[in-house]
């Protein structure tokens, strides 16, 4: 008998640890948002290069200092090729499309960073929802994305965003500490 679906899932190490904890009622929901911070972190350190965030960085910052503010279509367009696939492709694209809506400066980079993050939770909630209704039940299944899901929304991704785009500002998400006491049980 294996330990359960977590175990076989096809994805990063700290959305393993989501969909166990999820998938375990003795985790609470705080536990969950916690672990859901350096799950997206890893996806962050795994699909964004640093050249493609400081190339955005800059492109914004140069229209921050700007008296006339320009669109920045053709310089977002230009940084296709540094954004790759995945997550840093979606930061690009929410990029573009606030720009379109007069979005200005920082703001573009912060807003789609957080929308691409709060997309990849999503994303990520599915594709574990999807391997749990192979690897066990649908009852299951739906029980832990529902529980990924109220994760998400009590999560601080938006201050996750902040942090990638200024990295000075904070320190790294950690998970917390085990618990080692009878006093450091389940709370009552």
């Amino acid at each position: 008998m294996s330990d359960g679906p977590h175990r076989s899932l096809p994805m990063r190490r700290g959305w393993k640890r989501v969909a166990e904890w999820a998938d375990n009622q003795v985790f609470e929901r705080e536990q969950i948002n916690n672990a859901m911070i350096p799950a997206l972190q890893e996806d962050c350190r795994g699909e964004l290069s640093p050249e493609f965030l400081s190339s955005l960085l800059a492109a914004c910052r140069n229209q921050e200092g700007s008296l006339f503010k320009k669109e920045l279509g053709p310089e977002l367009e230009a940084l296709s090729s540094a954004a790759g696939y995945g997550l840093g492709r979606m930061v690009l694209e929410y990029a573009k499309q606030l720009s379109a809506r007069g979005t200005t400066g920082l703001d573009i980079a912060q807003k789609a960073m957080t929308d691409a993050l709060t997309d990849r939770a999503a994303r990520g909630a599915r594709q574990v929802e999807e391997h749990y209704c192979r690897k066990s039940s649908e009852k299951r299944a739906l029980k832990v994305r529902q529980r990924i899901e109220e994760a998400i929304s009590g999560a601080d991704v938006e201050g996750l965003a902040r942090q990638i785009i200024n990295p000075k500002t904070g320190e790294s998400a950690r998970l917390p500490l085990k618990r080692q006491g009878l006093d450091d049980g389940v709370k009552l």
